[in-house]
């Protein structure tokens, strides 16, 4: 029978070092996905993840069982996230711009964007739904994440964004119906 994550956590503040090993081994891949969704950089997401589980590991005297270790996981993870948002500096294109204001780099882009066919092919596609749901307003984007990405409960995603179930579920709906309307007016 496989022990709970609270079993793990009263084991290892016990003594059990295995047991901390077990709860990382346990949520280390959730941690991470959720970390990259949230950067969107590999790298990024390896260090937020390492840098979330220490601060949990310092912390874990201070959980308190009113939520899932996963919820308080993915809270400290998020908090990490911001924070590295934040101190991430963000390259503009005219750092490119010679003396004459001309910038080989923004001419040399090829241009991305998708023609009609090639999006009807791309419809089913895991990057096409990235794409809408980097159109969505963040509110809604972050619970559409956080229920799929994840498969956190409406109650989870309502804890770690701090707000009420309803709104949370309010905030699903919209995403949904928000999404559906993104894809009737795609030229297919």
């Amino acid at each position: 029978m496989e022990r709970s994550d609270e079993q793990l956590i009263s084991e290892y503040l016990d003594g059990d070092e295995k047991a901390l090993g077990t709860l990382v081994e346990r949520h280390l891949t959730n941690a991470y996905n959720f970390a990259l969704k949230l950067v969107n950089d590999s790298q990024a997401a390896n260090d937020i993840t390492q840098e979330a589980f220490v601060k949990a590991w310092k912390n874990i005297r201070g959980f308190k069982q009113e939520s899932t270790f996963q919820t308080w996981l993915f809270a400290i993870t998020r908090n990490v996230a911001i924070d590295w948002l934040r101190r991430r500096k963000e390259v503009v294109f005219s750092a490119f711009e010679n003396e004459r204001g001309e910038n080989m780099f923004t001419e040399t882009l090829a241009d991305q964007s998708l023609l009609s066919d090639e999006l009807l092919a791309r419809a089913e596609d895991v990057r096409f739904v990235e794409i809408l749901l980097e159109e969505l307003d963040p509110l809604y984007r972050d619970v559409l994440k956080l229920r799929y990405s994840s498969n956190m409960t409406f109650e989870e995603i309502g804890e770690l964004l701090k707000r009420p179930l309803h709104t949370i579920k309010s905030q699903y709906r919209r995403a949904l119906i928000a999404l559906r309307r993104s894809l009737e007016v795609r030229p297919i």
